[in-house]
């Protein structure tokens, strides 16, 4: 099944090219040429993010804010977490039309996103988009899947989820150099045993087929809520043979930071906090890669309020010259 790609759904950015106004002596040239040379061929430090952000319900339960309170908490976090590193990319689940909007307009005009509404492919019910800057990224191919038995028909559900489920998958060069990555975000079902056994089946199907399409080692990473956690048999399958590898399991355990839960609900009761939020990497050696740190990170601050009912799950990379 070859990756057709569709457009970003906004945020159409222009970028304007460097223009140098002086003519460098040839002194100068050869010092800039070097430096250009070494920018070439210098490292690449990525991170990656994935956060459900809990839908704008306008319905909230027992301690839980409206969105229009949890916005600017979520937002800022975004910013402050992706301030100073334009090669960020973050994922998400549980987003709303309204919410992407909201999101796209306080993050900037620096950032972009790609992803469709999973009911009708289009805007209705929850997208998994993935927010990135393309001042930092050029966007090759992006594609959305349904996980189910017909993953090209839209709104379809699979096997025993209660919903429709879908993955979305971009393919990214670095500006700088040409670097290829792709990123993969999901959420898979919170009723369907077998519907989560066998998206995992299909993305691990999927990730090899996006690193197999360039003629070029290609990272590929996975981000999502799974709604399993690492005892589950479709996260099981997810790592079998090394066809995907846990951020968590390859960072070092001294560059590992915060909880060790992801899903929290709206209390502080912790006796049913999972694991169940995950990023994962197909090959950990590709293109000398490097995991600096690993972190989950806090849902609600001093004044109380559940930014959502998950925390967001952080991994930085460093790659090594291409």
């Amino acid at each position: 099944m070859r990756a057709m790609p569709l457009k970003p759904t906004r945020l159409n950015l222009i970028r304007d090219s460097p223009e140098f106004i002086m003519k460098p002596a040839p002194a100068a040239a050869v010092l800039l040429g070097a430096i250009g040379a070494y920018a070439q061929s210098s490292d690449l430090f990525t991170r990656f993010m994935t956060y459900n952000i809990r839908w704008a319900t306008p319905t909230p339960g027992t301690n839980e804010a409206l969105w229009s309170v949890r916005r600017p908490r979520l937002t800022a976090q975004l910013n402050y977490e992706t301030a100073g590193r334009p090669e960020s990319l973050v994922c998400m689940q549980e987003v709303v039309e309204e919410q992407l909007l909201d999101i796209a307009e306080d993050l900037g005009s620096s950032w972009s996103h790609i992803g469709v509404g999973r009911d009708d492919g289009v805007a209705a019910g929850e997208f998994s988009p993935i927010f990135y800057q393309p001042g930092a990224w050029d966007l090759v191919e992006n594609r959305t899947y349904w996980l189910s038995e017909t993953p090209d028909v839209a709104g379809s559900v699979g096997w025993d989820a209660a919903l429709p489920r879908i993955v979305t998958v971009a393919s990214f060069t670095h500006v700088g150099s040409g670097f290829p990555l792709v990123f993969m975000c999901t959420h898979f079902d919170h009723v369907g045993q077998t519907a989560r056994e066998n998206s995992a089946t299909f993305l691990v199907d999927l990730a090899k087929q996006w690193e197999s399409l360039a003629n070029e080692v290609t990272p590929v990473f996975l981000g999502g809520d799974l709604n399993i956690e690492p005892d589950n048999p479709a996260y099981q399958t997810l790592i079998a043979e090394g066809n995907m590898h846990d951020t968590l399991d390859v960072t070092p355990e001294a560059h590992r930071v915060g909880y060790s839960k992801t899903y929290t609900a709206f209390t502080d009761d912790e006796s049913d906090d999972s694991l169940i939020d995950h990023l994962f990497v197909r090959d950990p050696t590709a293109r000398g890669m490097e995991f600096l740190s690993h972190a989950v990170l806090p849902n609600k601050f001093d004044d109380g309020v559940y930014i959502s009912d998950h925390r967001s799950v952080v991994t930085d990379v460093k790659f090594g010259a291409a």
